[in-house]
């Protein structure tokens, strides 16, 4: 694996996390089943500590490095961590967790074969911290069984990522699209490119100067990347495949950016909860209709779309979207009841609405609670988004439902425009009068500078909505994340 001023070998990784497993062992006290925070942004030396805690029988937590210092406490402190191992950069956010912190350079290693510490495939070994776009985050407890039961589908939908190829690990190794994807690359014996974070200028100048195979990443990032005005004239010819998913694409982006790229896309769809992909559109299938598809469900998984009362609902209707695998997480860490909500009868509910048509193939329409209710017709925004996509002078936009006093919510757009664009809210307005049914159409548009985002570029609807529901009684569906 690569970074900057630094490359290790598959040796020397195993002869660094062995002696990084005793030194946890010996010095620090890990024990089997115990859980170790990291926060700091990625790096060569987070992945050896990985495996490390691994061989030593333990848990890795990794925290997001883009949380306020009090937001670290609280999911370190909810993982019941006995070491927190920190980035200098982020030392400071760790005053007041409640356990021992070290930072990367203070850890301590042992001479001494592999521990070797006894596991069972059913052992807990990552334990990732849902993004909070709901609330407080929860701990999903990620088995080994977890781990390899995913790895061999995203190797048979990406066979450029083989022994030796670069494969490029941009995501944050705190989120499952970060640690999952470095995971199966290192699983086929590729060559991990570790990028530390993303800076679009940087990250572009890294998949031509390392010739990257392949890469995983999401939508909001590929838009970055297609604003970088030296893609117009980079040399892409070694790229072979980039996967994505995460967070919605509007087709209007992935159009131009097969175009930009040259080289093949495949969609995943998948939660941390689910470890990763579970559902994958091949290349070849990103056409018509199909574009609004996260494909059919991969080796090992599958899927039901049901009504309220879990009953299921036949093509074409939407409902909850229900997964069930070896994938499935072993739970929530400390959390039973939100376990047994989650996971019933062995099928995980995914919380996504969704649809399935004749041919297996999933829609996932939004998530449910950000579906917009206005006159009792049901909105999904990412349709309006993807209309509104295709708008000339629109950048990115986000679609959100807002009081009102007649419809009960009515639908808002919140768009970024293009440098040197002029439009006005009726442009947007008369731009969706054609594409879409009038419950469906804007009542009102807000230009903004930038759209929030989690790190996986999912569009922070509840951040977004929170403004015009101050002082509402009754928030209606779509108006709480």
């Amino acid at each position: 694996m690569r970074e900057p001023g630094r490359e290790v070998t598959w040796a020397e990784l195993d002869e660094r996390t062995t002696a990084l497993a005793n030194g946890l062992i010996e010095d620090c006290g890990v024990q089997p089943g115990d859980r170790v925070a990291i926060l700091d942004k990625n790096s060569i030396a987070y992945l050896e500590l990985m495996f490390a805690v691994a061989k030593a029988g333990a848990v890795s937590a990794p925290v997001n490095w883009r949380l306020a210092p009090r937001e670290v406490r609280t999911v370190v402190d909810d993982s019941q961590a006995v070491l927190c191992v920190t980035g200098e950069e982020f030392a400071a956010h760790t005053d007041g967790v409640g356990t021992r912190v070290l930072r990367f350079d203070e850890l301590p290693r042992s001479d001494g074969p592999d521990p070797r510490r006894d596991s069972d495939p059913s052992d807990v070994v990552w334990q990732l911290h849902t993004s909070g776009t709901t609330g407080i985050p929860k701990g999903a407890m990620l088995t080994h069984d977890n781990l390899y039961a995913g790895y061999p589908g995203i190797l048979l939908e990406c066979p450029e990522m083989r022994e030796g190829a670069p494969a490029l690990v941009a995501m944050p190794l705190y989120h499952i699209g970060g640690c999952g994807w470095a995971g199966a690359a290192m699983y086929a014996g590729a060559t991990l490119v570790v990028v530390r974070e993303i800076v679009p200028a940087a990250l572009l100048r890294t998949i031509v100067e390392e010739r990257v195979s392949c890469g995983f990443l999401v939508p909001a990032v590929l838009l970055f990347l297609s604003q970088v005005p030296e893609i117009q004239s980079a040399d892409l010819s070694h790229l072979r495949r980039i996967l994505y998913g995460a967070s919605p694409i509007t087709p209007e982006l992935l159009t131009r950016c097969v175009e930009l790229f040259g080289c093949e896309f495949t969609q995943v769809y998948g939660l941390t909860e689910t470890t990763g992909a579970i559902s994958t559109l091949r290349h070849d299938e990103h056409s018509g209709e199909r574009l609004l598809s996260c494909g059919r469900p991969n080796l090992g998984s599958s899927v039901r779309v049901v009504d309220a009362e879990d009953r299921d609902l036949p093509a074409g209707e939407v409902g909850e979207l229900l997964i069930s695998g070896r994938q499935i997480m072993r739970g929530y860490y400390n959390r039973e009841g939100d376990t047994a909500e989650a996971i019933r009868d062995g099928w995980f509910h995914a919380g996504d609405a969704a649809a399935l048509d004749t041919d297996g193939y999933i829609y996932i329409r939004d998530r449910i609670k950000d579906m917009i209710v206005t006159g009792g017709e049901n909105v999904y925004p990412i349709e309006v988004e993807s209309v509104i996509a295709e708008h000339p002078g629109v950048a990115d936009v986000a679609v959100i439902g807002v009081p009102d006093h007649r419809w009960g919510e009515t639908v808002k757009a919140v768009v970024v425009l293009r440098p040197g664009a002029a439009v006005t809210e009726a442009d947007v307005i008369e731009f969706c009068r054609s594409r879409l049914a009038g419950f469906k159409r804007p009542t009102s548009v807000d230009v903004v500078e930038a759209i929030p985002r989690n790190p996986t570029g999912k569009i922070l609807k509840r951040e977004l909505r929170e403004p015009y529901w101050q002082g509402q009684q009754r928030r209606v569906a779509g108006s709480g994340v």
